[in-house]
């Protein structure tokens, strides 16, 4: 089962993220359309909760702009976006459901704490009341509606947490996993050119015009934009103001915790590194070196001098400082070790789990409480900082209200033509372009406004951006006289593949060993280093497939060719050998149990919600699957 969970695990987290990015867009793109849907009966019942249209479309909607964001505005007929929508509406409402009966509820300050680490919702870091209002009310939206949501979603996150926290790992479950990630195979193989049998290649107008409506979709020229923005740079903001005396009291005493200096420790150290504790010669050769060292120091040899010389840490170069550090920073045998030094004593050897160490205490500062005098400069800076940064978020909210007041950019820009207007080229949702770069959410956004709609306010490393949709080029596929060329080289590039392939299978028909075949066709054989199951296959890489006929087929010739890229491969498995399961370190157990951990998690949720539904009484109007 464990193996079925982990193919399918790439299309589970891409799903899920859908999800998310659903969730996201629900909230700040969709709400503010409240009175667009007109509410008839409902769309869907979850036993007592009616699900009404105005719900419905809202996530219809999303989930599908999200899609047709992600796939280049080309969603596949065969994906059923209905049925993807409705289950997902129907799962959140049996869980709020079955948390009423079982009493799991969400308090008002649960809620609150959500709010306060909304970013939206911030002013300087901080959740900011005013700034709350503001964005609701701009989104259309009142407090009640959007704390409602956000009950409902937490509600739902208590509900898979309790399930999901019921399962457990066992111990065999971590071995059998540790085996088929670390099991080694080694291979040798001929690659077959499709590049000398393109000459063999010959076909007519018409198979290239079959070919060119077979294959129509690859050709297709996504749905581009071409957006216009304007930029708010913090760096390139001049405010003048001053910081007053009193100012500065004010903050030391409001925040008298940032003051409190921790005791503190300067130190160097010596390492010998152990790779392997299981490794009794290694432990025995790293024990010997590092004991040679303590009795060098001893002996009155400089402990800079020998760090430079032995230390296998990259503090080695400068003589094994480490600087300042305090509690909490270190791993735990090293501080336990290093805060009993005092100011210029050397330890004993000193056993971590990355290995032995020497240590030698330079300087030590206790804790304390800056007076006034010694934190007024860096308050000052603070200050300076945070009036700076409060100016500049005021200047670009005002300046954001200003432009929707005026419509969008566009509009704005005509009385205020003070304000530099910046200009993309047309992209695709898969171009990288500044200042938008790879950011999938931002994109997703942007392909989901209307011409001359506006954005709000975007944060790209610390510059924000108010981006305003100016055209769009839907997505096409040109006409076949337009691509004649370009389908002609893809055709004969497919049909080399197909012969090197007919070829391959025509030696592994009349041979039984990959030496055979290659002293009989004149081919020369490659073989690879050990290689796991989960690393790519050495100059080969990640065929699935293939990796897992390699691993179940040891000292074997493979019975098919595999198609790798423009070439094709015969392949012969000289040896499969498992890992000693009693060299897993804690590190490797623990990210193996908690991987199991998610699958079976995943798999409790299903069951659950599977369970919830064959007892629910759920109706769904006709309306909605006969779309």
């Amino acid at each position: 089962m464990l193996r079925v969970f982990r193919e399918k695990k790439r299309l589970l987290s891409i799903f899920l993220w859908l999800v998310i990015a659903a969730f996201i867009g629900t909230i700040f793109l969709v709400w503010g359309m409240g009175g667009k849907t007109k509410q008839a009966n409902f769309a869907i019942k979850v036993n007592d909760y009616e699900i009404s249209f105005a719900e419905y479309q809202k996530e219809y909607e999303n989930f599908s702009n999200t899609l047709k964001a992600l796939l280049g505005g080309n969603v596949p007929a065969n994906l059923d976006i209905t049925k993807q929508v409705v289950d997902g509406i129907i799962e959140k409402y049996l869980l709020i459901d079955e948390a009423n009966k079982k009493g799991v509820f969400v308090s008002d300050v649960e809620v609150f704490h959500e709010l306060q680490k909304t970013p939206s919702f911030q002013t300087n870091g901080k959740f900011d009341p005013k700034r709350y209002m503001e964005v609701l009310k701009l989104n259309r939206m009142t407090p009640s509606q959007f704390e409602r949501s956000i009950r409902a979603d937490l509600i739902v996150n208590k509900m898979k947490s309790l399930i999901e926290n019921s399962v457990y790992v066992t111990e065999n479950e971590i071995k059998n996993e540790y085996n088929y990630r670390n099991t080694e195979a080694k291979i040798s193989y001929i690659k077959i050119s499709s590049k000398k049998f393109k000459n063999k290649v010959r076909y007519t107008d018409e198979e290239l015009k079959n070919y060119y409506e077979k294959n129509k979709e690859n050709y297709r020229v996504p749905e581009k934009i071409k957006v216009k923005y304007i930029k708010f740079d913090p760096k390139q903001f001049n405010y003048n103001f001053k910081i007053k005396e009193e100012e500065i009291e004010k903050y030391y005493l409001q925040h008298s915790n940032e003051f409190q200096q921790k005791e503190k420790i300067a130190a160097k150290h010596i390492l010998i590194k152990v790779k392997d504790w299981q490794n009794k010669t290694e432990v025995e050769n790293a024990k010997k070196k590092i004991n040679d060292i303590l009795n060098k120091l001893k002996k009155g040899e400089k402990f800079e001098d020998l760090a430079k010389k032995y230390s296998e840490d990259l503090s080695a170069k400068n003589g094994g400082d480490l600087g300042y550090f305090t509690k909490g920073q270190m791993i735990k045998e090293f501080e336990n070790a290093v805060f009993k030094l005092k100011k210029g004593e050397v330890s004993d050897i000193v056993k971590t789990p990355v290995g032995f160490h020497i240590i030698k205490v330079y300087d030590y500062k206790p804790e304390k409480k800056l007076t006034l005098d010694e934190a007024k400069n860096q308050i000052i800076e603070k200050l300076k900082t945070l009036k700076k940064n409060a100016a500049f978020n005021e200047y670009v909210f005002s300046t954001y209200r200003d432009i929707l007041k005026a419509s969008n950019i566009t509009a704005y820009t005509l009385k205020n033509k003070n304000i530099k207007v910046f200009e993309t080229d047309y992209f695709s949702i898969f171009d990288n372009i500044p200042p938008i770069g790879n950011n999938i959410d931002l994109k997703n956004k942007l392909f989901k406004l209307e011409t001359a709609e506006i954005t709000n306010i975007v944060d790209i490393q610390g510059i924000k951006y108010i981006f305003e949709l100016e055209d769009r080029k839907d997505s096409y596929i040109p006409e076949f006289k337009t691509l004649k060329e370009e389908v002609t080289n893809d055709f004969i590039d497919d049909k080399a593949v197909e012969l090197a392939k007919q070829e391959s299978e025509n030696f592994l028909k009349k041979y039984k060993t990959i030496n055979e075949i290659a002293n009989n066709e004149k081919y020369s054989i490659t073989t690879t280093p050990y290689f796991k199951r989960t690393e790519p296959i050495p100059d080969l890489g990640i065929n699935t497939d293939l990796a897992q006929d390699i691993f179940t087929n040891k000292g074997k010739l493979l019975s098919k060719p595999y198609e790798i890229g423009d070439n094709v491969y015969i392949i012969s498995v000289i040896d499969v050998k498992t890992p000693n399961y009693n060299k897993i370190t804690n590190e490797e157990k623990n990210e193996i149990k908690n991987y199991i951990k998610s699958i079976k998690q995943n798999e409790a949720l299903n069951s659950y919600i599977e369970e919830l539904k064959n007892k629910a009484k759920i109706e769904i109007n006709p309306s909605i699957t006969a779309k």
